[in-house]
């Protein structure tokens, strides 16, 4: 990771709000040399698929604030020396010195070893990443770094386990025959199959003595968790340390087959968090959840069919959907294969099933609401970026430590409160991209033309650009080569004269078509939709208000195509 004083000022930002939950980062203060469980961290960073970061000289007991380390050179051969004397095999460490008003932070970038070559061990004991910090690796967390290590061939298909004694009268009859339905609707092959229970062989239902297998039972059973129990997941509402009536509220145990289980997930996370108030497209407030569902549903369904069948599943291990203060959490046993969380959130279609039966039985199911439980494409999580990133959102966090799999989303705008009212202070209406362009500006980071097409895929880049183009226009930002900057003493002011601030009594959006209206021309709707970044519905929202307080005269009929806008007799200085 490249490492400078406005990485570091975003790192412990983001560690203030999801406290230790980021696993990828331990802070130590090494205010007296260099800590004595560094060692600890050394070993689990190394084990993690990705490796992890400790930032030598903050305090996370003091907020995270930085108390800087006496010489970091010196910093540096302690750590190099003590990590090949006490950890075995030692991973490659690179340090990076950031120097703060308060004092210099080493970072020390800890290198995942290869699979082949883990566990890394101090002193002896393998130690792992957890929410709250490291943990000696048990015989469960072993196995699967042993996994982990085999060649894809070498693995075992978990999802084809058989169980003996059971057999197709286990499954949902209603779930069976859809799943029958849509298999052979599906494919032209397989319709020529009118044997069922060859049918149900052949896709790994059962096996050929109609035995279950594991995809199958977990898939279309009317109750898998009576012969597998670790199948279900559980659901809680986490207390903060001042509430006194225990650890958990409204803890449930969720039991059936996987669309079952994604149903009550989404039923139970919309009954245990937030309806919040937002601007729709015409201007009015309306409420809706606080996290978009569509996301959340992609979240959750990863979570039951990429899960770990084996090792873990043998240690008990469920599904979890945790509800906090802070975030909500959703996690399974067993890692990312195949792919990295760099893959998994680039805008290249990545697709890595775990379970590979499981979930291509899991394309021809549908929950109670007629949604594919997968749909297959492998576009899922960056479509839960920008769900996220459009209902104003922090980005979500996605973790893999090997041996267990966490996403968190976090509660709350994605900006600070003085950052939102900065916004507000604006006449305009800004799109998501323009909020974290104008904000990301303002907290001193680099935006060009190509950070912002990369971020914002699948946006079309004329949709961005025209955002972009409307920033420059009204003079917000300015272009310097490739990179953009506030304007100084424009966007840095709030904006909206008192006749402005007349005219949003009228409609939220009325102030903004009317200065485009102002310089006499006229236009029709693609014209104002272009010239202010809103949408359709916006704009004709607020020149019906307009159309009727005299402010703007129609000319040509209503709906008409050529129909243009301009200012009415009604002006406003």
């Amino acid at each position: 990771m490249s490492w400078d004083l406005a990485t570091l000022q975003a790192t412990l930002d983001e560690l203030r709000v999801f406290g230790d939950d980021t696993t990828l980062i331990e802070c130590k203060r090494a205010a007296k040399g260099m800590p004595e469980s560094i060692g600890e961290s050394l070993s689990a960073f190394a084990n993690m698929p990705e490796g992890g970061t400790i930032l030598l000289g903050v305090d996370e007991n003091a907020g995270f604030a930085v108390t800087g380390v006496e010489n970091p050179a010196e910093m540096h051969k302690k750590v190099v020396s003590f990590c090949r004397q006490t950890v075995d095999p030692a991973p490659q460490l690179t340090f990076s010195d950031i120097a703060t008003p308060t004092g210099t932070v080493v970072a020390v970038d800890v290198s995942a070893l290869s699979p082949s070559k883990k566990p890394a061990s101090y002193n002896g004991k393998p130690y792992l990443r957890q929410a709250d910090g490291d943990y000696p690796m048990n015989a469960n967390d072993l196995r699967m770094i042993a996994i982990s290590a085999l060649h894809e061939t070498e693995r075992e298909d978990f999802d084809l386990r058989i169980y003996r004694g059971t057999d197709k009268r286990q499954l949902d009859p209603d779930l069976l025959k859809a799943f029958l339905e849509n298999s052979r609707s599906g494919s032209q092959r397989q319709k020529r199959i009118a044997d069922d229970d060859l049918l149900l062989q052949i896709l790994s239902v059962t096996d050929d003595s109609g035995n279950l297998r594991l995809a199958g039972l977990y898939a279309l059973g009317f109750i898998p968790q009576a012969t597998e129990p670790s199948l279900g997941a559980t659901a809680a509402v986490r207390l903060s340390r001042t509430e006194t009536n225990g650890r958990a509220k409204n803890l449930v145990y969720m039991k059936g087959p996987i669309s079952d289980l994604i149903d009550q997930s989404m039923e139970w996370i919309q009954r245990n968090t937030d309806t919040v108030t937002a601007y729709n497209d015409d201007g009015h407030m309306v409420d809706r959840p606080e996290f978009p569902p569509t996301a959340i549903r992609e979240i959750v369904a990863n979570a039951f069919v990429h899960r770990d069948l084996g090792p873990s599943l043998d240690a008990g291990k469920q599904v979890e959907i945790r509800v906090s203060e802070k975030a909500l959490v959703i996690q399974n046993p067993g890692g990312l294969r195949g792919l990295s969380v760099a893959q998994l959130e680039s805008a290249e279609l990545t697709k890595a099933a775990v379970n590979q039966r499981l979930y291509e039985i899991c394309k021809n199911l549908q929950t109670a609401d007629g949604k594919r439980v997968i749909e297959g494409e492998g576009g899922g999580i960056r479509e839960v970026l920008i769900a996220a990133q459009q209902a104003r959102l922090r980005p979500p966090k996605f973790i893999d430590t090997g041996v267990q799999f966490k996403v968190i989303f976090p509660r709350g705008s994605r900006f600070s409160e003085s950052e939102q009212e900065w916004l507000r202070s604006f006449q305009f209406r800004f799109s998501p991209p323009q909020e974290d362009i104008l904000v990301g500006l303002r907290r001193g980071e680099s935006y060009s033309r190509s950070r912002i097409a990369r971020e914002y895929e699948p946006l079309s880049k004329r949709d961005l650009n025209d955002a972009v183009d409307f920033l420059l226009r009204n003079r917000l930002i300015e272009a310097h080569g490739e990179a953009f900057a506030l304007v100084e003493g424009e966007a840095s002011a709030p904006r909206g004269s008192e006749n402005e601030r007349g005219l949003a009594s009228l409609g939220k959006n009325v102030p903004i078509v009317y200065r485009v209206l102002a310089d006499g021309g006229h236009y029709e709707i693609k014209d104002l939709q272009k010239a202010t970044g809103l949408t359709v519905a916006q704009i004709r929202y607020a020149l019906n208000s307009m159309l009727k307080n005299g402010l703007a005269v129609m000319e040509g009929g209503q709906g008409m195509r050529k129909t243009t806008y301009y200012r009415g007799a009604t002006a406003v200085a």
